[in-house]
């Protein structure tokens, strides 16, 4: 296979109670399906809340049913819960392994491997960092043997947050929104031991695209909808979309794409669905 297409979703926010972003998931699907890609990867936060309703995460399998095209979906922390951050930030709905296996149940492992296209592409369960669960040391456990047998071949992550801001070592941001300081360590180490060039991502309802260290950083737009900046600081751009991968032998080709169809939610519509 000299090409691999992946479509990327992200943050979709499905509910059978809380219905409003559906619409724009269909938009998106649609456009997964017209575009034919190898595989869909959904990066995180399916659900509204399935902290709350275990049957957001039913109807969400549901609905990627729809997809033609084999689907990954990564927990987010919206699917199974949030990871502690750096100084000492607890969320109110921490991840636990009752709630990992909820998941997993429908989707399958967050962590995952495939090769293609002389490429190796990972996914990641940022929700275990910090989290002290014993799933997080497997992970690890299994990340650094995935990325020691990649053999020098060109490494795709793809993460529900994102790695960083715009430095492995920055000043402490929004707790909540990257990958905390002492597991971005470790991981920046084990991703030291191969060709890793592309880390993607979603969670943060922007898109953005840029290289830090070598390293290609995309983050996927929300498809279902985005903040205003005096709710959430501007850092990206904020449209509800998807992007495109086109994996081969020299490199990958990345595309954001802002459906015209999709609709841009007011903020009283997102507080609905979370009130």
């Amino acid at each position: 296979m000299t090409s691999f297409r992946i479509v990327q979703i992200s943050d979709t926010h499905l509910s059978r109670v809380h219905p409003q972003f559906v619409g724009n998931y269909e938009v998106a699907s649609d456009f997964a399906n017209a575009h034919k890609p190898d595989l869909v990867i959904h990066s995180g936060d399916v659900a509204v809340e399935a902290t709350a309703r275990a049957d957001d995460l039913l109807f969400a399998k549901e609905a990627m049913e729809s997809l033609d095209a084999p689907y990954r979906v990564i927990a987010g922390n919206h699917d199974i819960g949030d990871n502690p951050g750096n100084g000492g930030y607890m969320p109110k709905k921490p991840v636990n392994a009752e709630r990992i296996a909820t998941h997993e149940a429908l989707f399958g492992s967050s962590q995952w491997q495939l090769d293609a296209a002389g490429w190796s592409i990972i996914g990641v369960n940022a929700q275990l960092f910090l989290s002290g669960l014993a799933e997080e040391a497997a992970q690890e456990q299994w990340l650094d043997q995935m990325l020691s047998a990649s053999n020098g071949k060109p490494v795709a992550m793809f993460c529900h947050k994102p790695l960083l801001l715009d430095a492995i070592e920055e000043p402490e941001d929004i707790p909540y929104r990257y990958v905390p300081m002492v597991p971005r360590r470790k991981l920046a180490a084990l991703m030291e031991k191969a060709n890793v060039q592309l880390f993607a991502c979603g969670h943060v309802h922007q898109s953005r695209d840029h290289v830090v260290d070598g390293i290609r950083h995309v983050w996927g737009p929300a498809t279902a909808f985005t903040l205003p900046d005096d709710v959430q600081p501007k850092v990206g751009i904020k449209r509800v979309g998807l992007v495109t991968y086109e994996f081969g032998p020299d490199g990958v080709k990345v595309e954001a794409v802002f459906p015209e169809a999709m609709t841009a939610h007011a903020y009283e519509t997102v507080k609905a669905a979370y009130a």
